[in-house]
């Protein structure tokens, strides 16, 4: 797909956005599923911080919000030092997880363990089976987290299950919308867009979106081959063509200018991303210090309406 190509399916996606039924072809309808109706081996897992902070009444609360691919999270205890040991994400309040694991060796799943060493609340959702484990999605809040769904995304090619997950975090009488999505990473750009949509339409005025939506810097040969980008011909870089389709639905982008947020053999990549709507918000922030996953975390301060 050439970078015309890419802009012109962008335009497209966005106008149906605005304007269902009007010619693009955007699939079989997603919906929200309600965790609690989730049994078997796919089932949630939740659990609350032993001790909540306080907040009074009427008062306005700035809370500080990460997200963070955990690249498989195999050493909770030792992310978890990592996130202490660093002053800007041991503030954190929430953590939108990518990546997270369980399996029935292990003592507990990595997220309540991660959870528990950072004196948090969590909500682990999978979204597919791993041997005997599953693989999937967490948010962590040193607020109660209540409302948890989950969202099958559009499968584009015939890879692994893509979820996205909703929850509310409860400030004192304020409540706070966020969805954790992790996107496929072969993909174009169109594709891209149509996998993430169904999880940010119909959200509330205020809600914060973040997560891994794999933005690579590669166009992709039915999924298969990514042809490297040459930057002096044509700039192939997703990242700024997925931030324009959120401002057309009324989001913020305060990551467009935070860099990249993962690496892997050399190459640099903003694949990681955090929108808002209805909120005020600080420009995101990256922590490169931290050495547990090939990403990354990011981070921002949100002030509740």
């Amino acid at each position: 797909m050439t970078p015309a190509a890419a802009a012109a399916g962008l335009a497209a996606v966005a106008l149906a956005a605005l304007c269902p039924g009007c010619g693009l072809d955007l699939g079989e309808p997603t919906e929200w599923v309600d965790v609690a109706t989730i049994e078997g081996a796919l089932a949630a897992e939740h659990g609350a911080a032993d001790e909540m902070p306080a907040v009074p009444a009427g008062s306005r609360r700035t809370l500080r919000v990460v997200t963070y691919n955990v690249n498989l999270g195999a050493d909770p205890e030792g992310l978890a030092a990592q996130l202490r040991a660093n002053p800007a994400l041991a503030a954190a309040d929430v953590l939108l997880l990518q990546e997270e694991e369980a399996f029935p060796a292990e003592r507990a799943s990595r997220t309540r363990r991660l959870a528990t060493a950072l004196g948090m609340g969590w909500s682990y959702v999978p979204g597919r089976m791993k041997g005997d484990g599953t693989h999937g999605l967490a948010i962590l809040s040193r607020f109660p987290i209540e409302d948890a769904h989950v969202m099958t995304l559009p499968r584009t090619e015939a890879w692994k299950p893509r979820i996205a997950i909703r929850a509310e975090v409860v400030v004192g009488e304020a409540r706070l919308p966020v969805v954790n999505v992790h996107l496929e990473t072969r993909i174009n750009i169109t594709d891209r867009i149509l996998q993430l949509r169904p999880a940010v339409l119909e959200l509330p005025a205020a809600v914060i979106v973040g997560g891994d939506v794999n933005t690579n810097p590669f166009l992709w040969e039915e999924g298969e081959v990514p042809l490297v980008p040459l930057a002096q011909i044509a700039d192939t870089e997703q990242a700024p063509l997925l931030d324009d389709y959120m401002r057309a639905l009324g989001f913020t982008t305060p990551a467009a200018e935070v860099g990249a947020t993962h690496r892997v053999h050399g190459v640099e990549s903003r694949l990681d991303a955090i929108y808002t709507r209805g909120l005020a918000v600080t420009p995101a922030q990256v922590e490169r210090t931290l050495t547990t996953s090939d990403h990354w975390p990011v981070w921002v301060d949100v002030t509740l309406p």
